[in-house]
């Protein structure tokens, strides 16, 4: 067989011309020798795709007679039959797969995993593609050699995996200090294309289980920005880069579906989105709050029910929270969620959250004169209201879910909703971002019931009625 001389002259040109990382990015920038290699991105990216198209031939689970170490059917084109049918009884010693698996594993896996922050851009393409082709491929083989009854792959347990070298190495690039402010960003970069790589080439069982999940906690932390000192350029370098995991979670949420039987993976990417809510940075826990609006509704009818209280609690949790952005992008959640909810659960909450809402409202305070209040006092005081304010903030966040996601009905627990809103529409009752989306909330339920409003103002009694005019009407001038 001519493959494994093949290989070993494409890794080798891969090895001698790639970029490389040195522990001194500033001594690495002053080489005329590593800049010029640098430079030569065109050559690089060239051995970068040859490399590929060799690895594509080690994928033999797709060729029935490659899985029986025969030669694929295209070699005819190339070969004489007689040629052919010396080569049909090749045996597994002589094509020897495992060799090839374990050369590459050996010189290009660390060789590729130390260009993660090569400085051009077409390259980290190319870098993030022949890594997922390793992890790829490399799992397609081991599977097919067990299928065939070699329980390890034609390949010693005691050889690394690949793809779990990779993936630590991915997973610990954010938080690793060898690199430098700008190569971190690259290097971040790659990984993103590494995800995508996944999201759009590989399979939806195995790439989402190995290789999505573990890097969902890297994609939501890559949205917050490196601490360090940085010139405008790199800031901007930066800025592409959260734009770019931006696109990526979300396309992880809309693409991936989990739909192979496995519910301990949705646990998982839950757990996840349970750790990034409570994150620090805003952005982290708005994106969170986008991402499960389209993962629970992807998922809806995979979840058991254990899974629906969790994703419920994620929402409700984000209601309260101190940014509009993130409150904002809850409520729209949550109004997925409870669209769907099983009515009687639905009116029990809806009472529940009623009572709270009720409980919450502002109270007028006595005044007080400045001698009478301590400091310790007015730090209690400060506590207490800002509890009162994150209770009311959820509650009323939590009805309006419920009143918007029924654009078209009128159940029985919608106008004692509206009712208990309406509460919260004064000045002297609630802050400003509440009363705006009750005010909106309100309005919008008025707009889509126009059309059948006499049917559906039956569902109201006149108390309810007027509360719901009191927040939509138009104060007349003379009032």
């Amino acid at each position: 067989s001519y493959f494994f001389p093949l290989l070993k002259w494409s890794v080798t040109k891969v090895q001698n011309t790639l970029w490389q990382h040195e522990a001194n990015e500033d001594v690495e920038e002053s080489n005329g020798a590593a800049s010029a290699m640098s430079d030569r991105f065109a050559l690089q990216g060239k051995w970068l795709l040859i490399f590929q198209a060799v690895l594509v031939e080690l994928d033999s689970e797709d060729d029935p007679g490659a899985a029986v170490c025969k030669l694929p059917w295209y070699s005819g084109i190339f070969m004489g039959m007689d040629d052919i049918k010396d080569a049909s009884t090749a045996t597994p010693t002589e094509i020897e797969l495992g060799q090839s698996w374990k050369y590459v594993n050996d010189h290009l896996t660390p060789c590729l995993t130390n260009a993660l922050g090569h400085p051009y851009d077409k390259c980290r393409d190319h870098i993030a593609s022949c890594l997922f082709r390793i992890c790829y491929v490399q799992r397609k083989f081991i599977n097919t050699y067990k299928a065939l009854g070699n329980e390890n792959g034609s390949q010693s347990s005691d050889d690394p995996d690949p793809g779990i070298e990779i993936m630590n190495k991915l997973s610990s690039i954010r938080d690793s200090d060898k690199y430098s402010f700008k190569e971190k960003n690259r290097a971040l970069g790659t990984a993103r294309k590494f995800v995508s790589c996944c999201v759009h080439w590989g399979d939806a069982k195995h790439e989402y289980s190995e290789f999505i999940i573990p890097l969902l906690p890297l994609a939501f932390k890559s949205l917050q920005t490196i601490e360090g000192e940085a010139s405008s350029e790199d800031r901007g370098i930066e800025a592409d880069l959260v734009k770019g995991y931006r696109y990526a979670i979300s396309d992880i949420s809309s693409s991936c579906v989990a739909c192979y039987g496995v519910s301990d993976d949705l646990t998982l990417v839950l757990d996840v989105l349970k750790e990034m809510s409570s994150h620090e940075y805003w952005q982290i826990r708005q994106a969170t709050a986008h991402f499960l609006r389209c993962f629970q509704g992807a998922h809806k009818f995979l979840f058991t029910e254990k899974q629906d209280e969790t994703s419920l609690s994620i929402a409700i949790s984000l209601l309260a929270d101190e940014r509009r952005e993130v409150s904002t992008a809850a409520t729209s959640t949550l109004t997925g969620i409870l669209a769907v909810f099983p009515q009687a659960a639905l009116e029990e909450l809806v009472s529940k959250y009623i009572r709270i809402a009720n409980k919450s409202l502002k109270k007028k305070k006595r005044k007080k004169s400045p001698t009478e209040v301590s400091t310790e006092e007015s730090e209690i005081a400060a506590t207490k209201e800002k509890a009162r304010s994150a209770r009311q903030q959820k509650s009323v966040f939590l009805l309006c879910a419920v009143v918007m996601g029924r654009p078209y009905d009128t159940p029985v627990f919608v106008p004692e909703a509206l009712s208990a809103l309406s509460k919260h529409s004064f000045e002297q009752r609630a802050s400003l971002s509440v009363r705006e989306i009750v005010k909106m909330v309100c309005s919008e339920f008025k707009r889509t019931h126009t059309d059948n409003w006499e049917a559906h103002r039956k569902q109201f009694t006149q108390e309810q009625l007027e509360a719901l005019e009191d927040v939509v009407s138009t104060p007349h001038y003379y009032a």
